[in-house]
């Protein structure tokens, strides 16, 4: 990708994709890390995240209506509450949950019909309905996972994906608030170089920040963000054969429409064609 390079750019040296040979010391470096965390708040209380999980719900309706079991995974759950947002609904649906993390095993067990607690890219079966909130920032093979997700899908299923974006001007992930603020800056100017490559180009980077500001002192929320999402990256990313369409939370005042419109990616990916993955 040209990252190592001297001088001005030197800061960069610590973002690759997921082609670069560092990523494989990357995950287990991440994987010893929530192995070890205390505090972390996917690990605390049962999520509770209606304005995320509406949309998801609207579509297992749309599904049931139709006559038949839904089959949902979400995946990185974490401590999930989705089971019991359900409600009724859940009788009727085939709820399975992934997670690499060994703290949240026993709860997940109690919550779904299935447990994967693998890679993402071991599990084989098909979805109607798949969906993340707040995970995909803190995946180290974005592109490979996508596709996976993709492939997986039955022809109308869905893939939703909630989570911060990295793709505004001079907006960089807490994952590198460590650094020095001349640092900052230059990677602030090299990261718009890079999206607009992507935004003009449809060169998708899915960057990765090998050395997260959680390696490296106490954790606070997203020091664990890995990867730096753009939703550029997913929209120049997607297959024909699938469409994408962001969706809305409520959000009030200034800051918090500032944030939902530009530094959130909430996202619903449609696929609208037969090809891919089949029983």
């Amino acid at each position: 990708m040209g990252e190592n390079r001297t001088g001005v750019l030197g800061a960069i040296q610590a973002f690759c994709d997921e082609s670069d040979p560092r990523v494989r010391k990357l995950s287990e470096r991440m994987a010893e890390f929530y192995a070890r965390v205390r505090g972390y708040d996917a690990y605390q209380q049962p999520s509770h995240l209606p304005e995320y999980w509406k949309p998801v719900l609207a579509r297992i309706h749309e599904h049931v209506a139709a006559g038949r079991q839904c089959r949902v995974l979400e995946f990185g759950a974490g401590r999930t509450g989705f089971a019991a947002f359900l409600g009724d609904l859940r009788s009727k649906v085939a709820f399975d949950v992934q997670d690499i993390s060994t703290q949240n095993l026993d709860y997940l067990r109690t919550q779904a019909d299935n447990l994967h607690a693998c890679d993402i890219r071991a599990i084989a079966k098909t979805y109607d309905v798949i969906f993340s909130t707040f995970a995909w920032e803190h995946v180290t093979e974005p592109r490979a996972i996508l596709q996976h997700l993709l492939e997986c899908l039955h022809a109308g299923g869905t893939l939703f994906i909630a989570c911060p974006r990295y793709d505004f001007p001079f907006y960089l992930s807490p994952s590198a608030r460590r650094l020095p603020r001349a640092e900052r800056v230059r990677i602030a100017i090299w990261l718009m170089w890079r999206r607009t490559q992507t935004f003009l180009l449809g060169r998708a980077a899915f960057l990765l920040h090998t050395e997260p500001a959680a390696l490296h002192g106490p954790w606070f929320i997203d020091a664990d963000a890995v990867h730096w999402v753009s939703l550029w990256d997913l929209r120049s990313s997607l297959p024909a054969g699938y469409e994408v369409k962001r969706l809305r939370v409520p959000a009030t005042g200034l800051r918090g429409r500032f944030w939902e419109k530009y530094l959130l990616m909430f996202v619903e990916v449609r696929k609208t064609s037969i090809s891919g993955r089949s029983e």
